[in-house]
């Protein structure tokens, strides 16, 4: 049996590459950016630098920022430069569009098809990190989520927080207050956090072990707002609003294939490995 496992192996990893190669999960291009006012500045730059960069929103999360000399993404410490994340402002907006759209999969992890990034972290009672540290909350900031397939009919995600959810996680081994070198393990983009998990009360360990080798994010499941698929995503927040939302990245999830169909595949190669051997003969 050796040698169909290992055959399989192959040609699920071909597979894969494959699908790779042929599409990436993540916006495309911005169709639309209009900053409103009070899009922040980097701390302490002068002349001020603004998080004023659409294209920021494009293509993977942030894995590792470059502010503050570098650090590692962590739940606790989010994206922090204008390269990484940009800044919604109050009355702002901002589209973007997927080449490939993001469809309803029933095979995507827990429903889930469509992932956000923004710059949300984990509130802490303190930063020591160890036994005693445990998740207070999120540090979130609201806004409005819109989804379309066609541009121009949207659909509002009423409660959705454009930045907000699961925050990011670089590496699935770094779960700590700005660790400054890469991990061994980098986390899953494309692989969404179990809904059911609610953070508050545990410390890093639990929130390790939670997330899994998932990258965070917002989720959202397209069958629950009666949507089958999406190319245009578009968040707002008002003229009104106290917070200035930040958007790192957007991803459309990686289905996870059916045990049956596995199975189905591990069968057929000991068919085909005889059919071969016999034609050899």
């Amino acid at each position: 049996m050796k040698t169909p496992l290992l055959a399989l192996s192959l040609i699920a990893a071909e597979t894969l590459a494959a699908e790779t190669l042929a599409a990436d999960p993540w916006a495309d291009r911005v169709v639309q950016y209009e900053p409103g006012e009070g899009v922040p500045p980097v701390f302490g730059s002068d002349p001020p630098v603004l998080f004023d960069r659409p294209e920021a929103a494009l293509g993977a999360p942030t894995r590792q920022s470059v502010a503050f000399g570098g650090y590692v993404v962590s739940p606790f410490s989010p994206a922090g430069d204008p390269s990484e994340v940009v800044s919604l402002g109050r009355g702002g907006r901002l589209t973007l569009e997927f080449d490939e759209p993001v469809t309803d999969d029933p095979l995507n992890p827990f429903g889930v098809d469509l992932l956000i990034f923004g710059n949300a972290f984990f509130e802490t009672n303190d930063f020591d990190f160890d036994a005693q540290t445990v998740v207070t909350g999120v540090a979130s900031e609201s806004g409005l989520v819109e989804l379309s397939a066609d541009g121009e009919t949207f659909v509002t995600l009423t409660g959705a927080a454009p930045d907000g959810g699961y925050p990011t996680r670089g590496w699935a081994d770094h779960d700590t207050f700005f660790p400054a070198g890469p991990g061994a393990t980098p986390a899953d983009f494309t692989l969404p956090v179990d809904p059911a998990l609610d953070p508050v009360g545990l410390g890093p360990a639990g929130i390790a072990a939670g997330y899994g080798l998932s990258g965070g994010g917002l989720g959202v499941d397209l069958a629950d707002w009666g949507i089958s698929e999406v190319r245009f995503i578009r968040f707002s927040n008002p003229v009104g609003s106290l917070t200035t939302p930040e958007i790192d990245a957007v991803a459309d999830v990686r289905p996870v294939p059916e045990v049956g169909a596995l199975w189905l595949a591990l069968a057929a190669l000991p068919v085909a490995a005889g059919r071969r051997s016999a034609r050899a003969a």
